[in-house]
């Protein structure tokens, strides 16, 4: 696989290298479905969780797509327990963990 250089990061194979993603820095992709019209809302009350570094309104399968870090999985699992699922306007959630 070709090896990309930008800006002081390495992708290779699907990994970075940059310094903003520390050894126990975890990610993942969350695919949330909304209740019927309610995707602008949970959109804005994701962006006001501080660990949601990406939020995304999408067609198809799911409404939104939204990318949260935390230090460790756990922490991360936490959040998408206790404060995405719980949103009023979420109906469901897929989570994605990158490895």
């Amino acid at each position: 696989m070709e090896t990309v250089f930008d800006a002081n990061v390495e992708v290779s194979a699907g990994y970075s290298t940059s310094e903003s993603f520390g050894k126990n820095k975890r990610s993942t992709f969350i695919f949330i479905t909304t209740h019927s019209d309610s995707n602008a809302l949970a959109a804005e009350d994701l962006r006001k969780i501080d660990a949601v570094k990406e939020v995304y309104l999408a067609r198809g399968a799911y409404d939104i797509v939204a990318m949260v870090s935390g230090e460790f999985v756990d922490s991360v699992r936490e959040i998408i327990n206790s404060k995405i699922s719980n949103l009023s306007s979420v109906k469901s959630t897929l989570t994605l963990t990158i490895v």
